[in-house]
């Protein structure tokens, strides 16, 4: 029982709706999908160590704490992260330090050095009490969104020069479902395992293997194979960029943009993303959001030349436990 008088319970999978619910109370213009919840869930639960607990009163979600951590060995710097949610109408300071607190013994029993904490900077009562208890920001990432109504002209005109310009350069844009290559599926993973290697980050990109990443990137409800975007060359991909689009409410997001680092310079990722916006406006949606760490120059160029408008900062704030 906490100090607000919530029964805390272990969470299973069939709360992740209501965990939706309650995420969405934060930022109810960008509200969390249930079924993506659940997926999302499923995922962490098969690649990391991972806790939840969830206090439901009248059907609804009043409070959520999750924590969890990869895979450690030795020389690991064992970071851990936790998750706390409040309800609104519950929420004070010291209820939500002790939701945090819940977290952190959670990932001290595990052996965890650094305890990560992420917020946004719209959400200041949330930053001060992290920062009351020691938490420091070390990176942030930028939220930006693409109003699809107002810049339409822009991007219908610039998708289809940006692919005759890739056709003169010998390179084809082109969806998933539609590129006829042998062990397609193993040449992206290759590109994926590559590309991921060059974002910015402190804690430490774990790298999967070819069965985990196919399953993450197959079997995830938010993404279909008419949606992904590759860029080919010489019959072998180049590049890819996708949009994680919403189930039953929400904003679509880009999942994934990158580019090998053999054909950089060449204006390809900037002709995916076109692709992907296009596509987006052809489907009805009247605005996508990115999420980019805020040192990722080149595709933060991009961004603003698109006419992405930035909404919050991402803080990843880190404390050593």
């Amino acid at each position: 029982m906490t100090s607000l008088g919530l029964q805390l319970r272990p969470a299973t999978l069939d709360d992740a709706g209501l965990a939706a619910d309650l995420d969405s109370l934060r930022e109810p213009a960008d509200p969390r999908d249930p079924v993506l919840m659940r997926h999302w869930w499923a995922s962490s639960d098969a690649t990391e160590k991972v806790v939840r607990w969830i206090a439901v009163r009248d059907g609804a979600a009043l409070a959520l704490v999750a924590a969890g951590h990869q895979p450690w060995d030795s020389s690991d710097a064992r970071f851990g992260w936790t998750r706390p949610r409040l309800h609104p109408e519950l929420w004070t300071e010291a209820g939500f330090d002790e939701l945090i607190q819940i977290g952190e013994e959670w990932l001290r029993s595990e052996g965890t050095a650094t305890a990560v904490f992420r917020t946004r900077d719209t959400l200041e009562r949330e930053v001060k009490v992290a920062e009351r208890r020691g938490y420091r920001e070390v990176r942030r990432g930028r939220i930006s969104e693409l109003d699809l109504t107002a810049r339409r002209d822009h991007i219908v005109a610039t998708a289809a020069e940006s692919r005759r310009a890739m056709s003169d350069q010998g390179v084809e844009l082109v969806v998933y479902s539609e590129f006829d290559a042998p062990g397609k599926a193993e040449q992206l993973h290759r590109l994926e395992v590559e590309t991921e290697q060059d974002i910015p980050t402190t804690v430490p990109m774990p790298r999967i293997g070819f069965e985990q990443w196919k399953a993450r990137r197959f079997e995830d409800p938010s993404m279909r194979l008419d949606r992904l975007w590759l860029a080919t060359e010489g019959g072998a991909p180049v590049g890819i960029s996708q949009l994680s689009y919403p189930v039953v409410r929400g904003v679509p997001y880009t999942d994934y943009t990158a580019t090998a680092r053999a054909v950089r310079g060449r204006g390809i990722a900037r002709a995916l993303k076109y692709q992907t916006t296009a596509q987006a406006l052809e489907l009805g949606f009247t605005r996508v959001r990115t999420q980019n760490d805020a040192a990722n120059a080149p595709i933060l160029r991009i961004n603003e030349e698109m006419g992405y408008r930035l909404v919050f900062f991402d803080l990843e704030l880190h404390r050593d436990l």
